[in-house]
Protein backbone atom coordinates (compact mmCIF):
# COMPACT_ATOMS: atom_id res chain seq x y z
CA UNK A 1 0.00 0.00 0.00
CA UNK A 2 1.19 3.50 -0.75
CA UNK A 3 3.63 2.42 -3.44
CA UNK A 4 3.19 3.92 -6.91
CA UNK A 5 3.28 0.34 -8.20
CA UNK A 6 0.31 -0.82 -6.08
CA UNK A 7 -2.43 -0.05 -8.63
CA UNK A 8 -0.43 -1.67 -11.43
CA UNK A 9 0.27 -4.82 -9.41
CA UNK A 10 -3.36 -5.01 -8.29
CA UNK A 11 -4.51 -4.78 -11.92
CA UNK A 12 -2.07 -7.51 -12.98
CA UNK A 13 -3.30 -9.80 -10.18
CA UNK A 14 -6.94 -9.16 -11.12
CA UNK A 15 -6.22 -9.82 -14.80
CA UNK A 16 -4.61 -13.11 -13.80
CA UNK A 17 -7.57 -13.98 -11.58
CA UNK A 18 -9.97 -13.04 -14.39
CA UNK A 19 -8.19 -15.29 -16.90
CA UNK A 20 -8.03 -18.15 -14.38
CA UNK A 21 -11.73 -17.90 -13.50
CA UNK A 22 -13.03 -17.47 -17.06
CA UNK A 23 -10.98 -20.46 -18.29
CA UNK A 24 -12.22 -22.59 -15.40
CA UNK A 25 -15.89 -21.83 -16.09
CA UNK A 26 -17.49 -24.36 -18.41
CA UNK A 27 -19.36 -21.64 -20.35
CA UNK A 28 -18.67 -18.21 -21.83
CA UNK A 29 -20.70 -15.41 -20.26
CA UNK A 30 -22.67 -13.52 -22.93
CA UNK A 31 -21.89 -10.24 -21.16
CA UNK A 32 -18.78 -9.62 -19.06
CA UNK A 33 -17.15 -6.38 -17.95
CA UNK A 34 -14.59 -5.60 -15.24
CA UNK A 35 -13.57 -2.21 -13.91
CA UNK A 36 -10.69 -2.48 -11.42
CA UNK A 37 -12.14 -4.99 -8.90
CA UNK A 38 -15.84 -4.73 -9.84
CA UNK A 39 -17.22 -7.31 -12.25
CA UNK A 40 -20.59 -7.45 -13.94
CA UNK A 41 -21.61 -10.48 -15.99
CA UNK A 42 -24.68 -12.23 -17.31
CA UNK A 43 -25.23 -15.88 -16.44
CA UNK A 44 -28.03 -18.36 -15.78
CA UNK A 45 -29.22 -18.15 -12.15
CA UNK A 46 -28.38 -21.83 -11.59
CA UNK A 47 -24.67 -21.02 -12.08
CA UNK A 48 -24.40 -18.04 -9.68
CA UNK A 49 -22.88 -20.02 -6.80
CA UNK A 50 -20.56 -21.93 -9.14
CA UNK A 51 -19.26 -18.65 -10.63
CA UNK A 52 -18.79 -17.06 -7.20
CA UNK A 53 -16.93 -20.12 -5.90
CA UNK A 54 -14.73 -20.15 -9.01
CA UNK A 55 -13.70 -16.51 -8.54
CA UNK A 56 -13.19 -17.03 -4.80
CA UNK A 57 -11.00 -20.14 -5.30
CA UNK A 58 -8.10 -18.10 -6.68
CA UNK A 59 -6.70 -17.02 -3.30
CA UNK A 60 -8.12 -17.02 0.25
CA UNK A 61 -7.46 -13.27 0.65
CA UNK A 62 -9.31 -12.37 -2.56
CA UNK A 63 -12.98 -12.96 -1.88
CA UNK A 64 -15.78 -11.67 -4.06
CA UNK A 65 -19.39 -11.03 -3.14
CA UNK A 66 -22.36 -11.29 -5.45
CA UNK A 67 -25.22 -8.93 -6.15
CA UNK A 68 -28.12 -10.34 -8.14
CA UNK A 69 -30.33 -8.21 -10.36
CA UNK A 70 -33.80 -7.46 -9.03
CA UNK A 71 -36.64 -6.77 -11.47
CA UNK A 72 -34.09 -6.96 -14.30
CA UNK A 73 -32.09 -4.03 -12.83
CA UNK A 74 -28.54 -4.09 -11.51
CA UNK A 75 -26.47 -1.18 -10.19
CA UNK A 76 -22.84 -1.22 -11.27
CA UNK A 77 -20.53 1.67 -10.39
CA UNK A 78 -22.52 4.86 -11.26
CA UNK A 79 -24.88 3.11 -13.66
CA UNK A 80 -28.09 1.13 -13.35
CA UNK A 81 -28.28 -1.56 -16.01
CA UNK A 82 -31.87 -2.31 -17.08
CA UNK A 83 -32.57 -5.39 -19.17
CA UNK A 84 -35.33 -4.64 -21.69
CA UNK A 85 -35.82 -7.55 -24.06
CA UNK A 86 -32.39 -8.24 -25.57
CA UNK A 87 -31.05 -4.77 -24.82
CA UNK A 88 -29.27 -3.27 -21.84
CA UNK A 89 -30.44 0.26 -21.12
CA UNK A 90 -28.23 2.38 -18.87
CA UNK A 91 -29.29 5.04 -16.40
CA UNK A 92 -27.48 7.29 -13.92
CA UNK A 93 -27.31 5.76 -10.44
CA UNK A 94 -26.80 7.13 -6.92
CA UNK A 95 -26.42 4.99 -3.81
CA UNK A 96 -29.17 5.38 -1.19
CA UNK A 97 -26.61 7.12 1.05
CA UNK A 98 -25.94 9.81 -1.59
CA UNK A 99 -26.26 13.24 0.05
CA UNK A 100 -26.40 15.38 -3.10
CA UNK A 101 -23.63 17.61 -1.76
CA UNK A 102 -20.89 18.82 -4.02
CA UNK A 103 -18.50 21.73 -4.04
CA UNK A 104 -19.94 24.87 -2.36
CA UNK A 105 -20.06 27.74 -4.84
CA UNK A 106 -18.91 30.23 -2.20
CA UNK A 107 -15.85 28.17 -1.25
CA UNK A 108 -12.34 29.41 -2.04
CA UNK A 109 -11.85 26.91 -4.87
CA UNK A 110 -10.93 28.34 -8.28
CA UNK A 111 -13.91 29.05 -10.56
CA UNK A 112 -12.64 26.48 -13.09
CA UNK A 113 -13.11 23.71 -10.46
CA UNK A 114 -16.64 24.92 -9.68
CA UNK A 115 -17.49 25.00 -13.39
CA UNK A 116 -15.86 21.59 -13.84
CA UNK A 117 -18.06 20.12 -11.09
CA UNK A 118 -21.23 21.22 -12.89
CA UNK A 119 -19.95 20.13 -16.31
CA UNK A 120 -18.96 16.75 -14.82
CA UNK A 121 -22.45 16.31 -13.37
CA UNK A 122 -24.10 17.01 -16.73
CA UNK A 123 -21.66 14.67 -18.49
CA UNK A 124 -22.41 11.86 -16.03
CA UNK A 125 -26.15 12.40 -16.17
CA UNK A 126 -26.38 12.40 -19.94
CA UNK A 127 -23.53 10.12 -21.02
CA UNK A 128 -24.43 7.40 -18.52
CA UNK A 129 -28.12 7.44 -19.47
CA UNK A 130 -30.04 6.12 -22.41
CA UNK A 131 -31.45 9.08 -24.38
CA UNK A 132 -34.99 7.69 -24.53
CA UNK A 133 -37.29 8.82 -23.03
CA UNK A 134 -36.38 12.50 -23.29
CA UNK A 135 -38.29 13.13 -20.06
CA UNK A 136 -35.49 11.23 -18.29
CA UNK A 137 -32.98 13.88 -19.37
CA UNK A 138 -35.31 16.70 -18.34
CA UNK A 139 -35.61 15.19 -14.85
CA UNK A 140 -31.83 14.79 -14.58
CA UNK A 141 -31.28 18.40 -15.67
CA UNK A 142 -33.75 19.53 -12.99
CA UNK A 143 -32.00 17.37 -10.37
CA UNK A 144 -28.59 18.91 -11.18
CA UNK A 145 -30.03 22.42 -10.97
CA UNK A 146 -31.61 21.51 -7.62
CA UNK A 147 -28.21 20.26 -6.36
CA UNK A 148 -26.67 23.58 -7.39
CA UNK A 149 -29.30 25.78 -5.77
CA UNK A 150 -29.21 23.73 -2.55
CA UNK A 151 -25.52 24.56 -2.21
CA UNK A 152 -25.99 28.27 -3.03
CA UNK A 153 -29.23 28.85 -1.11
Amino acid sequence: MGSPLSPIIADIVLQDLENFALEKLNFTPPFYFRYVDDVVLAAPPTLFNYILNTFNSFHPRLQFTIEIAEEKKLSFLDVTLNLLGNHIICDWFHKPTFSGRYLNFFSQHPFCQKRGTVIGLFDRAFRLSHPIPVRNHQLKRRRIIDFSTDEIG
